[in-house]
């Protein structure tokens, strides 16, 4: 299963701040037994790669990605460690030439119109608005997107988004998958409290599952 293919079928991608490979390792076997099989690790810490590096190892059933992509370097240490997949949280062009001659899936990120128009004038496939919850929440993400319906945008929502809101992401249309933080909280997951990390992503599954019917009965 591709990437992209993962994202369609997963539509929550949970984003991990982590600095121990071992907790890194036991939330991703957590995720795949509740059928989330995706994660997204912010290169945001020190021990990052070794966490993708143990989880792609460790956890073949997941789809190990990385976000915080800021150069060229970045993206190369985390294909290396074993990403199939890379977000940012700006439209960098060096970056996103680099992502597509080494073949890897990326998302730049977008926070404004203009952004959006030079992400789809350059091909991108897929592209993560961010902030989303601070730029405004689903009203936003839909009024972003609604100029450009003719060139049909493909778009991952990160940052602040809540579990209440994950419903109103996943009904405009244009969104693919949301990015979530609640779900791989780091405090929880430095505290190793698996089961209310556990009962949090069951939370999110039932609202995974409600788009689903939602969807099928439209």
């Amino acid at each position: 299963m591709t990437p992209e293919d993962a994202f369609r079928r997963a539509r929550v991608i949970p984003v991990a701040v982590l600095d121990d490979a071992a907790a890194a390792v036991d939330l991703a076997a957590l995720l795949v037994r509740h059928s989330l099989p995706l994660i997204e690790v912010t290169l945001r810490t020190s021990a990052s790669r070794d966490c993708i590096e143990a989880i792609a190892a460790r956890v073949p059933e997941i789809c190990v990605g990385c976000g915080s992509v800021l150069s060229p370097d970045d993206l190369d240490a985390a294909m290396d460690a074993g990403a199939r997949f890379a977000f940012a949280p700006c439209l960098d062009e060096a970056v996103l030439a680099h992502a597509a001659r080494r073949g890897l899936p990326f998302a730049p990120g977008v926070a404004t119109p203009t952004e959006l128009g030079r992400a789809l004038a350059l091909g991108c496939a897929l592209v993560k608005v961010f902030p989303a919850a601070p730029l405004g929440g689903p009203g936003f993400v839909r009024a972003l997107c609604a100029p450009f319906a003719t060139r049909t945008p493909r778009v991952v929502p990160t940052g602040g988004v809540s579990e209440e809101a994950i419903a109103d992401y996943l009904a405009i249309p244009e969104v693919v998958a949301v990015g979530a933080t609640f779900c791989a909280d780091p405090a929880l997951v430095a505290r190793r409290d698996f089961d209310e990390l556990e009962r949090r992503i069951m939370r999110v599954r039932r609202a995974i599952d409600g788009d689903r019917d939602r969807r099928i009965h439209a």
